[in-house]
């Protein structure tokens, strides 16, 4: 018995807050009766007649403060995120008591009140009157009183102040209605009956908040003289003379999370329910970092020793509603050694593309190829290089913004390369995304002259401009070794030195692949596979973007080839496997949010896309093509026909002839013997349902045997001789 008695003294030592309800309960009771025996003492016997005098002499009117810092005891032991700190606030108690008496013996020196500080005050206000001085002492005295009140009551005066003067802004520059339809989030805190978990504890630390804002990120207009608006640059043969400029960024309106503001009280309490709602489930944590961002902020947790990570997961339900919010997500941090919770805020700001643009990030750049993606959860711009890529691969559900994100990659290479320098090939089978591109001097098509360059919709012909470019990326193999250059950028040096003709970059952008996959899989899936493996070199680039990441669309080949992914919100966790081999894009919140993956990168970032509206677009392109850049461009020396090569039936059509002779000569047919002839079973499928179509053979019902039109097939053949 005595070994458990001295446990249980030892837990209580280690966990102060476990009998808090018992404490508060204690402080209230005695609030109530201390305010009740100073302002009816003749109603409370002879003890609280004592207790009234002894008061009254030893502090005078100052002993009506006794009851408001029992209560203030109260709030503090009923507030389980209040921390305790008892040494201490029994010192600030003391002084607030006695400040209160010396401060009233000054008022009624000064102002002739009836007021008394008791024996404490008439004892200590001679002493700070010599020290200080009458009035200097009262002022003293007071901020003082003011002080130990404040401590006591966990009052921040510098935020007061600041909340207080940050109201009065708001009050001078925000209409009065608009002010009043304001209301501020309000966020109950979660309390626990239990006892906290015995496991070793973690020191206390106080969270801190890293503010990254871009306003300190500042761009310097010091963009490198390639990509300096109205600058000349080495141009190619045919557009010398041409002045181009790229587009301003004013033309985009300003980003509205430049002026984001955090709420640092609102984030120390929103820091302290995770805190507390991980304690309710045995896990103890303190948050170390606080990383408020436009759209996500993001607390790092430094979990006690022993305890895993899936602790911390498992419980994403249970945190998502303590939070207030529809989805949580976490993720380990290994160079911080830190478990980071991104939490949505409770006012997401709209991240913009000039902010991008803007930044030093983008400014310093000097790839033409350098895409605006998002913000990073801490505010920061996001650029990356498709050069490096060298293929991007975008899914997402629909509605979660990848239509979007597309715009604004498009977006990027206009604000950075003329249209000598980068051509574009959009393919849209949707045919509502990208017409606003069509005019632009920027468009390619392999299969059209430049004049008529547009953007591609039909399957078909989308398919044989990807087989044409792949003849366009043995060319260029071609001109290269003969110069003995390994890839574009060292063969337009050697121009600039030799006053040649240098080449553009080609980015094919395909916004639905889903839908080529169904119409020509094969044509498309073969030339896309020998596009990603050779055409980096020689500066092909592909985008690729769906919205069905199936394995049938995405299929191995294809992610293979394509190590930098950008994953939108998706519908299960196994699209999200596809497109990113990981689990996570199902968890976001979709209008932008977006998990990217770089290349040779182990675990993908969390970004805000930037938004783009289709006016702010058409205002760019409108200012691209008021300039009346020519489209000129070489095409491919081998020409190939559009539709050759891709339609099944008209290969069936060609092989039409030979049939019919291997017929006559063999006098029968099956399948076996045109894959014999003619190779593969999906062709020999193709010509025998032809066959069967046209009537040169025929299948009575009833039995499985072809019965052969001999006249018909004679017919045939005589006519194509």
């Amino acid at each position: 018995m005595g070994k458990k008695k001295a446990k249980s003294k030892k837990q209580n030592k280690k966990n102060p807050e476990r009998n808090r309800e018992a404490a508060s309960l204690f402080f209230a009771l005695a609030a109530f009766i201390s305010t009740f025996a100073l302002v009816i003492p003749e109603n409370t016997g002879i003890a609280g007649k004592a207790f009234a005098n002894v008061m009254f002499q030893m502090f005078g009117d100052a002993a009506y403060i006794l009851p408001v810092i029992l209560l203030c005891y109260f709030i503090i032991y009923i507030r389980k995120s209040v921390k305790l700190k008892p040494e201490t606030d029994i010192i600030w108690s003391a002084l607030s008591l006695v400040s209160c008496a010396v401060l009233f013996s000054f008022c009624a020196l000064l102002f002739q009140l009836n007021a008394s500080g008791g024996w404490t005050g008439s004892q200590l206000y001679p002493f700070f009157e010599r020290l200080f001085g009458r009035w200097l002492a009262f002022s003293v005295i007071a901020l003082t009183f003011v002080f130990c009140m404040t401590r006591l009551f966990r009052i921040s005066i510098s935020s007061s102040i600041y909340n207080f003067l940050k109201g009065v802004k708001e009050d001078i520059q925000t209409p009065k209605t608009y002010k009043e339809g304001l209301q501020k989030p309000d966020i109950a805190e979660k309390r626990s009956d239990n006892a906290e978990p015995e496991q070793k504890k973690l020191e206390p630390i106080k969270p801190n908040i890293v503010n990254k804002n871009e306003k300190e990120d500042k761009p310097v207009k010091e963009a490198p003289a390639e990509s300096k608006p109205g600058t000349e640059k080495p141009e190619k043969v045919d557009s010398k003379t041409f002045v181009y400029k790229l587009p301003p960024a004013d033309l985009l309106p300003k980003d509205a999370t430049m002026s984001f503001e955090t709420n640092k009280e609102e984030l120390l309490q929103r820091a302290e329910l995770l805190k507390n709602t991980l304690a309710d489930f045995d896990i103890i944590a303190e948050v170390q970092d606080i990383i408020p961002g436009p759209v996500v902020t993001r607390y790092d947790l430094v979990l006690a020793p022993g305890t895993k990570i899936q602790a911390v997961t498992n419980i994403i339900d249970n945190l998502s509603l303590a939070m207030r919010t529809s989805s949580i997500r976490v993720v380990p941090i290994p160079e911080k050694a830190v478990v980071g919770v991104e939490v949505p805020n409770p006012d997401s700001a709209i991240v913009g593309l000039r902010g991008i643009l803007e930044s030093r990030a983008f400014e310093k750049s000097k790839s033409l190829l350098t895409l605006a993606l998002g913000k990073t959860t801490d505010g920061a711009g996001y650029v990356s290089d498709l050069a490096d890529m060298p293929h991007l691969l975008i899914a997402g559900a629909t509605g979660s913004g990848k239509s979007v994100g597309l715009h604004t990659i498009i977006l990027s290479m206009l604000y950075k390369a003329r249209p000598d320098e980068v051509k574009l090939m959009i393919i849209d089978p949707k045919r509502v995304e990208m017409p606003i591109y069509k005019d632009i001097p920027h468009m390619y098509n392999p299969s059209s002259p430049a004049a008529d360059a547009d953007i591609i919709t039909n399957p078909r012909e989308a398919a044989a401009s990807l087989r044409k470019l792949v003849t366009v990326m043995e060319e260029r193999y071609s001109k290269f070794a003969k110069e003995m250059v390994r890839n574009i950028d060292d063969y337009n040096n050697k121009m600039s030195e030799t006053g040649g003709e240098k080449e553009f970059y080609i980015v094919v952008i395909i916004d639905e692949l889903a839908d080529l996959m169904l119409v020509v899989r094969k044509e498309v899936e073969d030339s896309i596979q020998r596009l990603a493996q050779m055409a980096r070199a020689v500066g092909i680039h592909l985008i690729l973007a769906t919205q069905r990441p199936s394995v049938n669309v995405i299929t191995g080949i294809i992610k293979a080839n394509f190590p930098a992914r950008m994953s939108f919100q998706t519908t299960s966790q196994i699209d999200s496997r596809v497109i990113l081999d990981m689990l996570g894009a199902e968890d976001l919140m979709g209008k932008g949010d977006m998990l990217y993956l770089p290349k040779g990168e182990a675990r993908p970032t969390r970004l805000q896309g930037a938004y783009v509206s289709l006016k702010d677009a058409q205002k760019i392109i409108a200012f691209v093509n008021d300039q009346n850049f020519p489209r000129i461009y070489e095409p491919p020396v081998v020409e190939i026909d559009v539709q050759s090569g891709f339609n099944a039936d008209e290969k069936a059509i060609k092989d039409l002839v030979p049939a019919l002779k291997l017929i006559k000569e063999r006098r029968s047919i099956s399948q076996d013997l045109l894959k014999a002839n003619f190779g593969g079973s999906a062709r020999a499928t193709n010509i025998l349902s032809l066959l069967n179509v046209k009537g040169f053979i025929s299948k009575p019902e009833g039995t499985n045997k072809w019965q052969i039109n001999y006249d018909k097939i004679e017919q045939e053949l005589n006519a194509n001789e």
